[in-house]
C-alpha cells in the first residue's frame, strides 16, 4: 500500500504475541524449520474496509500468524484486526492483536477474531484464488490458443482438456454469479465492491509467478 495515500500499515504483531506458543522452539528456530506462516489479507482489503463498513456488512482487514505443528496441522498464534484510522485513511491503520485464550471473555473474543480471519480468507478465496486466478486469467490463453495454434499442434492437444467448458462456465457466471446484484455480491463480504477488488488485484498478477515455488514464496 502506498504510504503517501494510506499512511503507515506496519503490522502490530510482535514477538511477544507468539514466542510462548511455538512448542518449545524459538522464533528463529521456527523460521529456520519453515514452521511459521502468515495469512495476510491486510493490504488487499484495507482500501475497501471503509466502504464495506458503510453498508450492512462490517469487517476488518486481517493478518494471521500460523504455526505448523508436528502433526501437519496449522495452529493460529495471533490475529491482527485492522480498521482505517478514524481521522482518515491517510493516517494509517488502527490495529489490535488477539491471541488464543481458553477462558472467559478473552476466549469468546478469540473465537470472533478467528471468525473475521476466516471470513476474509473465504472471501479472498472466492474472489481472487477461485474466480480471478482460476477462471478469469485463463480466458486470454484459451482465446489465443484457439486463434493462433493449429488443432494438430502438440501443445494445443495438451492444453485442450484443461480448457474444457471454461468459457461456457465463465459466461454463465457473468449472468448469475458475478453480475451486479448476483450471488457473489450477496454472499461474499465485499458485497457490491467484490468485482472491483478482484480487478484491482489482477493488476499485480504476473504469469511467471504462478507456479511453485514462486507463488508460494510470494
Amino acid at each position: 500500500m502506498d504510504p503517501s495515500v494510506y499512511g503507515d500499515h506496519t503490522s502490530s504483531i510482535q514477538a511477544k504475541h507468539i514466542e510462548n506458543s511455538l512448542d518449545g522452539l524459538t522464533i528463529d528456530e521456527a523460521l529456520d524449520r519453515d514452521k511459521l506462516y502468515i495469512l495476510d489479507h491486510h493490504d488487499s482489503l484495507m482500501p475497501y474496509i471503509s466502504r464495506i463498513n458503510s453498508t450492512n456488512t462490517k469487517t476488518y482487514a486481517t493478518r494471521t500468524v500460523l504455526f505448523l505443528k508436528d502433526d501437519g496441522t496449522l495452529k493460529p498464534l495471533a490475529i491482527e484486526l485492522s480498521l482505517p484510522h478514524p481521522q482518515g485513511e491517510q493516517h494509517g491503520a488502527v490495529s489490535k492483536v488477539f491471541t488464543p485464550s481458553q477462558e472467559g471473555i478473552a476466549a469468546t473474543v478469540w473465537q470472533l477474531a478467528k471468525a473475521y480471519a476466516a471470513v476474509n480468507d473465504s472471501g479472498y478465496h472466492q474472489l481472487v484464488s477461485h474466480w480471478l486466478y482460476t477462471h478469469a486469467v485463463i480466458e486470454p490463453f484459451i482465446i489465443a490458443t484457439n486463434r493462433h495454434m493449429s488443432i494438430i499442434h502438440p501443445i494445443h492437444k495438451l492444453l485442450k482438456p484443461h480448457f474444457k467448458d471454461t468459457m461456457h462456465i465463465n459466461a454463465l457466471a457473468r449472468h448469475t454469479l458475478i453480475n451486479a446484484g448476483g450471488v457473489l455480491e450477496k454472499t461474499v463480504f465485499p458485497g457490491k465492491f467484490a468485482l472491483e477488488m478482484s480487478a484491482v488485484v489482477y493488476k499485480n498478477w504476473v504469469f511467471t509467478e504462478q507456479a511453485l515455488p514462486a507463488n508460494l514464496l510470494k
